[in-house]
């Protein structure tokens, strides 16, 4: 009977507080990004744009030559949740790990000059609410 109660309250407590997560396909509204602004009903295709843009400028200012140091190609790719809030959240790094690792603190960069800028993310809305989304960007890195 124990048992039962505490799954009871489990799965309760799971309902209460759990949210789902949506993606491009499932909102009436994709995320903006800060720069994205004036792209009407293209808000999807110009995050993509501006947010590899932001990715790309700020990596190519490390120099991960010297941190990956083997010639080849790097690839990592980055999956996380723009949240209610218009944060980068639950971000998790597949594939090289040191890439992934580096791309992660860059993409938590961005989004920290964008607080500090007051010039946030608006989030995706779903019948006017705002709601978290999933997203991913791959990293490509190649060292000749």
């Amino acid at each position: 009977m124990k048992k039962f109660a505490f799954l009871l309250l489990l799965s309760i407590f799971n309902l209460c507080f759990s949210q789902e997560t949506y993606n491009v396909k499932t909102v009436d509204q994709f995320a903006i990004y800060p720069t994205c602004k004036d792209s009407i009903d293209k808000f999807a295709e110009c995050f993509d744009l501006k947010l590899n843009e932001d990715l790309q400028t700020k990596l190519s200012n490390i120099k991960l030559d010297k941190i990956l140091k083997t010639q080849g190609e790097y690839f990592a790719k980055l999956n996380f949740v723009v949240d209610e809030e218009g944060n980068f959240t639950n971000i998790r790094i597949s594939g090289n790990d040191v890439l992934g690792r580096i791309s992660k603190e860059v993409l938590l960069k961005i989004n920290n000059e964008q607080i500090d800028n007051d010039a946030k993310i608006s989030p995706a809305l779903l019948n006017g609410n705002p709601v978290k989304i999933n997203y991913a960007v791959p990293i490509k890195y190649v060292i000749k």
